[in-house]
């Protein structure tokens, strides 16, 4: 489809210190791309996320954004984000230009 491949290097940014674990992001997902990590907090499965942009919709506290929306901060945190495999080649060169050109310096789980 040609609009997913507009966003494709979109995805979300997660600020684990404002999520209050109730899951409807984790619910809504079409593509289960957040998970809960072992705080119980909402995680972003990178290589697994369409740009679908429901959790952002549900999150009864905001802590979910499109990520050139994101406030500087939460992008500055780690393990918000892990990947569902290494990611290798083309994948892995799509990753590096989403972190630099949405300024994430956070390091995945």
């Amino acid at each position: 489809m040609a609009h997913e491949a507009k966003k494709e290097y979109q995805k979300v940014v997660i600020d684990q210190d404002i999520c209050i674990s109730c899951g409807a992001c984790v619910a809504v997902c079409p593509v289960q791309a957040i998970e809960l990590d072992e705080n119980a907090k909402a995680r972003l499965i990178w290589d697994v996320c369409i740009d679908d942009f429901s959790c952002v919709k549900v999150c009864p506290v905001n802590c979910i954004w499109p990520t050139s929306q994101a406030p500087p901060e939460p992008k500055a945190k780690s393990k918000w984000y892990r990947f569902n495999a290494p990611l290798e080649g083309e994948l892995k060169n799509t990753f590096e230009e989403w972190k630099k050109k949405y300024n994430v310096t956070g390091s995945p789980a």
